[in-house]
C-alpha cells in the first residue's frame, strides 16, 4: 500500500534549495541567541572572578593585619 504512493516511487535527492532555506533560517535565529548568551555567561564570569579575587584580596589583608605583618588594607587609608 506504501509502495503506491507517489513520493514512495519519485528518487529523494538528499540536498534540496528547501531543506538549504530552513538550515539558513534556523542557524538566521540562533546564532545570534548563542552568541549574546556568550557573552553574557562570559561576563557575569568574568564578574564574578573580580570579585572572588577582591574578596581572597581582602582576607589576605584582614589575616595580615591581624598577625600585624602587613601594611594596612587600602580601604582602611581613607
Amino acid at each position: 500500500m506504501l509502495a503506491t504512493l507517489p513520493t514512495a516511487t519519485t528518487e529523494q535527492t538528499v540536498f534540496s534549495v528547501t531543506n538549504l532555506v530552513i538550515l539558513i533560517v534556523v542557524a538566521a535565529v540562533f546564532y545570534p541567541l548563542q552568541k549574546k548568551l556568550r557573552e553574557t555567561v562570559s561576563r557575569r564570569r568574568r564578574q564574578r572572578w573580580e570579585e572572588e579575587e577582591r574578596d581572597a584580596q581582602r582576607g589576605q589583608g584582614e589575616q595580615q593585619r591581624e598577625q600585624g605583618d602587613g601594611p594596612p588594607a587600602p580601604d582602611d587609608l581613607a
